[in-house]
């Protein structure tokens, strides 16, 4: 009844499972850039938005941290620490 599918059937089949993957990958980029730039602002709260912190950003938009010496928190550069040390 189902016998088995010949290599032209099987090759499509693969091209479609590859395109509908793709197109899902794709659109979860695309998601990912229309939310936040796909970064979430993880730690603590500096008070400094996020327009505030692109002086700081590489091209690839990772920050440059620095340690605070008061609290040994992680924080971007140029900013003060919420203990009140300076970063």
């Amino acid at each position: 009844m189902f016998g088995i599918p010949s290599i032209g059937k099987l090759l499509i089949l693969g091209l479609v499972i590859a395109g509908v993957y793709l197109f899902f990958k794709a659109a979860g980029r695309r998601e990912q850039s229309r939310g936040n730039g796909g970064q979430k602002n993880m730690g603590e709260n500096t008070g400094r938005t996020p327009s505030q912190n692109q002086g700081n950003q590489d091209d690839n938009g990772s920050l440059d941290m620095v340690q605070c010496p008061a609290c040994k928190a992680y924080i971007p550069a140029k900013s003060k620490c919420s203990c009140g040390g300076n970063g």
